[in-house]
């Protein structure tokens, strides 16, 4: 499964202003768009699956 990344690829002209896009572990970029950090990171955590929360064993009944 690929990793993605937020990644700065150069600046606004003539306002200076940061672009961002994502790109995976081998700096290809993914998203194309060019976007605020804010938007990148909200892209980035579109592309990733949610992390599932283990299942919880039900506790054992201790017997006396």
């Amino acid at each position: 499964m690929a990793k993605y990344k937020v990644v700065q690829n150069g600046e606004k002209i003539p306002s200076g202003d940061p672009i961002y896009q994502v790109a995976d572990s081998d700096d290809v970029i993914v998203v194309a768009d060019l976007m605020t950090k804010k938007e990148a990171e909200a892209a980035l955590k579109a592309l990733s699956p949610e992390k599932k929360a283990a299942p919880k064993k039900p506790a054992a009944k201790k017997s006396k």
